[in-house]
């Protein structure tokens, strides 16, 4: 269970890189069409760098990974969201 908390433990980092990237969009509406392309590549570069970073710490690193696919999961749906209350 403690290898599923590391994993969810990526959250920190997501919800705000896509607030932040959610913001910039609705700051300069011409920057929307980009926003799906800068995400997935900041998110996924997030997510690969803190997996490498704490792969070592897991101990079973099915959990981990599994904590990982969580994170992402509950990133897109508070990312979802925010989306639709703005409209």
């Amino acid at each position: 269970m403690v290898d599923i908390a590391l994993g969810l433990g990526s959250l920190v980092l997501l919800v705000p890189v896509n607030s932040l990237i959610l913001s910039l969009a609705k700051r300069d509406p011409q920057l929307a069409m980009g926003v799906p392309a800068v995400s997935m590549f900041i998110n996924a570069s997030i997510m690969l760098g803190y997996g490498f970073w704490l792969k070592p710490c897991a101990t079973n690193e099915k959990l981990f990974i599994g904590g990982l696919l969580l994170a992402i999961f509950s990133s897109m749906v508070v990312k979802l969201n925010k989306l639709l209350k703005n409209k």
